[in-house]
């Protein structure tokens, strides 16, 4: 098409050139053809004058007749006309016409025109003698007789030549005339088809535009891999039903619905099988709502549902259910034969909102219910476990701020020697207190952080915050003081958490042997590579590693066994230690020559009853509570008087 236009916009001014030769031709055919008629004309007033002249001469005996007596005048005024005639003819000739007439044969108009002069110029010398008394009557009437024979004879000589070159250029004028005609007439048809070519071009482009806009409207409101309406027509779908309960007085549901094992899949398998997947769930949703309810694709693993009105919540129940079912069904997935659940949060109207915004809202918060809750599972919206949903929410939000802010501190709780009191150590303890001033627990914050993956940046901030705060101890003289840092499961898969640690000892001088890495029971997974590489680089760092709040979770003996574990430390929940579990951590620890912490000792009676089972050492409100570094005493023996 731009060939096209690029062609014709290079031949429209041609074809006005063409035009305007075409206009030229016409014109000067058109004063060609009329001048060359002027040569005609002139011969025929030539002939006309003549005749008059004949009259007047035609009875030459009588010229001198006292009857009736000669009119000189008349005559003189009729050899004058005669004589225009040939004065005009050579006037109005110009060099192109000399040429021509050369060129075709007919330049005796000339040589007639000029004797026709003489002999005209002649006859009134004579006729100017004759009344001046020098012609005589006879030699006048010779003079005469003879003018008038050549003026006949040359109007006849004359209008074969006039009739040969008018015809001459007639035909020549005309052939150009239909030569251009047909040049016009070539051109017109060649730049009228370029137009049409154009146009339809032009039709074609504007078509192909339409369905171009067309696709990309589908494109904006349709999801592209699995064909459902995206999340642009969420809004229009909800308002829509919102406004087609208002009018009928009835309620409907918007349900949230998240793949619970999808990124698991789509990091083992790829890509392109989490697609199929994807396509595969938004078919069985699809199929199990009803008609007239909407399924549009929120984004990456997450669907939308928009119910149709219903009178009874037990319709909304049992579409819930269906959907569970539907996606739990095994899927196959090129050869291998997989298990997905769902997780669907509930929000209806107008009970739990009365905008889009807010209904969209609040399903998603009963989604993350529902996973909470242990997924493959649907929860409605409830307001109450929205408000700590919520509470997550913020404190999320507020967490990324938190390092910049200087909002985390640490405090230290010591570690204690139980044969003789003197402290040994002590186990760095996170503490959070707001731009607002509100002190929130690391029970609550630490797991939010780690769910939200914040928890790295964090426990790289403790990492180097409590090795300094060590640091600072050996420099005033506590050269065997022990630092304890608590790190979370998502440090440990970290590939380059060991040396982290190891830069940071080496640009302090710090010995590894004063940093005592604790890992919780619960977060050790002996299945993650990662983590499992990580440990062994510490304990080759020559960092000593602590199992914290053994007894609490799986108590798996393999952990002793295949991991670089030195230290068990005793839940405070196992305090006070007259129980049975406390006595067999700590035998259990001494038949595997490792040393025991420990926590939670608040009595001298419990103090007393593991200081008589060998527990090496221990922590507790009995010693001292956790405290900022400038309160804590890094020579205090607590048994001492």
């Amino acid at each position: 098409m731009t060939l096209t236009n690029s062609g014709t916009r290079k031949a429209l001014p041609f074809l006005t050139l063409i035009f305007f030769l075409f206009s030229l031709v016409l014109v000067w055919s058109f004063f060609t053809l009329n001048h060359s008629n002027y040569f005609h004309q002139l011969n025929i007033r030539h002939f006309k004058h003549t005749a008059e002249l004949t009259g007047l001469i035609s009875a030459p005996i009588k010229l001198f007749s006292t009857e009736e007596p000669l009119n000189l005048e008349k005559i003189r005024q009729t050899i004058i006309d005669i004589r225009r005639q040939p004065i005009e003819c050579l006037s109005i000739t110009r060099w192109s016409d000399r040429v021509l007439m050369k060129l075709i044969g007919t330049d005796s108009i000339i040589a007639i025109c000029e004797n026709d002069l003489i002999i005209a110029n002649e006859t009134l010398d004579a006729l100017t003698g004759y009344e001046n008394g020098t012609v005589s009557i006879q030699a006048l009437q010779n003079q005469l007789t003879k003018a008038v024979s050549e003026f006949q004879s040359n109007s006849i000589k004359f209008e074969h030549p006039v009739e040969t070159t008018i015809n001459l250029i007639a035909n020549v004028t005309i052939w150009l005339i239909i030569l251009s005609s047909i040049i016009v007439l070539l051109l017109t048809i060649l730049i009228s088809r370029a137009v049409a070519i154009v146009l339809t071009n032009k039709e074609k482009a504007m078509k192909a535009l339409a369905k171009s806009e067309e696709r990309n409207k589908q494109l904006a409101y349709n999801d592209s891999l699995t064909s459902l309406p995206n999340r642009n027509s969420l809004d229009h779908k909800i308002n829509t039903a919102i406004a087609k309960s208002s009018r009928n007085n009835s309620q409907f549901a918007v349900m949230f619905i998240d793949l619970d094992q999808f990124k698991d899949i789509n990091d083992t398998l790829g890509h392109t099988v989490g697609d199929k997947l994807l396509i595969e769930m938004a078919k069985r949703i699809t199929n199990t709502v009803r008609a007239n309810d909407s399924v549009i694709r929120f984004g990456g693993d997450e669907f939308v549902a928009v119910t149709d009105c219903f009178a009874d919540i037990e319709i909304i129940d049992s579409i819930a259910h269906r959907i569970i079912d539907a996606i739990s069904k095994p899927v196959k997935l090129d050869t291998v034969e997989s298990y997905i659940t769902a997780s669907i949060g509930i929000a209806c109207y107008p009970q739990n909102g009365r905008n889009s915004t807010v209904l969209l809202k609040h399903a998603d918060t009963a989604m993350y219910q529902a996973k909470n809750a242990g997924k493959n599972q649907y929860q409605p919206y409830d307001k109450r476990s929205a408000t700590k949903q919520n509470r997550k929410l913020s404190i999320v939000h507020q967490l990324h701020h938190a390092i910049k802010n200087n909002e985390f501190s640490l405090a230290y709780q010591p570690v204690v020697k139980l044969t003789d009191g003197s402290t040994v150590g002590s186990e760095a303890l996170l503490r959070w207190t707001t731009a607002n001033g509100e002190t929130i627990g690391p029970d609550e914050f630490i797991p939010i952080a780690e769910n939200s993956g914040q928890i790295i940046d964090i426990g790289n901030w403790v990492l180097e915050q409590a090795c300094l705060q060590c640091k600072v101890w050996h420099d005033a003289g506590a050269i065997n003081h022990a630092m304890a840092i608590n790190v979370s499961s998502q440090q440990l898969k970290d590939p380059l958490f060991s040396k982290r640690l190891s830069d940071i000892l080496t640009r302090l001088s710090l010995p590894a042997s004063s940093i005592h890495i604790e890992i919780t029971e619960n977060s050790v997974i002996t299945e993650d590579q990662n983590s499992v590489t990580t440990l062994h680089e510490l304990a080759e760092l020559g960092t000593k590693l602590l199992l914290d709040d053994f007894g609490t979770g799986y108590s798996c003996l393999s952990y002793l066994k295949d991991l670089p574990f030195d230290v068990l430390k005793i839940d405070k929940s196992f305090m006070p230690a007259n129980n049975t579990i406390a006595s067999t951590i700590i035998a259990m620890g001494h038949e595997l020559n490792m040393e025991i912490i420990a926590e939670g000792i608040e009595t001298e009676m419990c103090y007393e009853f593991l200081n008589n089972l060998k527990c090496q050492y221990g922590q507790g409100y009995l010693f001292q509570k956790p405290v900022p570094a400038s309160e804590f005493n890094i020579f205090k023996n607590f048994r001492s008087n």
